[in-house]
C-alpha cells in the first residue's frame, strides 16, 4: 500500500469514529429531550384537569346565582306590581 492510500484509510477511520460519536451524542441528547417534553406534557395534563374541575365548580356557581337572581327579579316585580295599578301597556294580551 501506498502512504497516500494508509492516510486516506486513516482519515475515512477517523471521520467514521467522529460520526458515530456524534450520532451517539445526538441520539442521547434526543432521549433526554423526549423525557423532558413528556414530564412537561404530564404537568399541563394535570393543570388542565385541575382547570377543567375549577371551571365546573365556576360553572355551577353562575348557575347557583342565576337561580338566586331569578327569585330577587320576581320579588321585585311583584313587590312593584301590588303597589299600584296596572298599566295596560303592561298586560301581553
Amino acid at each position: 500500500m501506498t502512504p497516500e492510500l494508509i492516510g486516506i484509510l486513516a482519515v475515512g477511520a477517523t471521520m467514521i469514529g467522529l460520526l458515530l460519536a456524534f450520532w451517539r451524542d445526538a441520539r442521547a441528547d434526543t432521549q433526554a429531550l423526549r423525557v423532558e417534553v413528556n414530564a412537561g406534557l404530564a404537568e399541563l395534563r394535570g393543570g388542565l384537569a385541575d382547570l377543567r374541575k375549577d371551571l365546573q365548580a365556576l360553572t355551577e356557581r353562575v348557575s347557583h346565582l342565576e337561580g338566586r337572581m331569578s327569585r330577587l327579579e320576581g320579588a321585585i316585580e311583584g313587590f312593584f306590581a301590588g303597589r299600584g295599578p296596572r298599566d295596560r301597556h303592561d298586560d301581553a294580551s
